[in-house]
């Protein structure tokens, strides 16, 4: 079954957005954003169906991890993050998550040319503090202060940094 999917574009750019702005935030050009309407197929494609299979005849390759340089974290991830992977830290809160997390971060942030964070909830000035406390070389790492998990997936899009943290979900 078809789903319509409603959309505005700018026809200066081509920035896509949720929602009608008077101002496209991509090119500054007022009052060009359009709406547009797109069908998507719901659920999932599927190749056939699954059959389950004994575990032990499963073939894995070696799959490359990147270290992050917290060694605890590293080994607690099997020796660093896999590409591709998507890791969710949980806890208590003021237990370091956040502070874990953009240290790991910094670390990521040697191996790839850029790498994003995302905050839903801190200011970027708390998080700029918390780097600085911490001694964080954060020339590579993009902050972004965003809710909008739409807006989250374009800039990701755009940008594609090495690696993302989103604090919190």
């Amino acid at each position: 079954m078809a789903k319509v999917k409603t959309f505005f574009q700018c026809q200066a750019c081509g920035y896509v957005s949720a929602k009608w702005l008077g101002k496209c935030p991509d090119c500054g050009e007022w009052n060009t954003l359009v709406e547009e309407k797109k069908e998507t197929r719901q659920g999932r494609k599927s190749s056939g169906r699954s059959e389950p299979q004994p575990l032990n005849t499963i073939v894995s390759g070696k799959e490359k991890r990147t270290t992050t340089g917290i060694k605890e974290f590293d080994r607690v991830l099997g020796g660093g993050v896999v590409a591709g992977s998507v890791i969710l830290v949980g806890g208590d809160p003021g237990i370091g998550k956040s502070t874990v997390l953009i240290q790991a971060l910094s670390g990521l942030s040697k191996k790839y040319e850029s790498v994003l964070y995302v905050s839903g909830e801190e200011s970027p000035e708390q998080i700029k503090l918390r780097a600085e406390r911490l001694s964080v070389d954060s020339g590579k790492i993009l902050l972004l202060a965003e809710t909008s998990l739409e807006n989250i997936i374009d800039t990701a899009s755009k940008l594609k940094p090495g690696a993302i943290v989103i604090d919190s979900i």
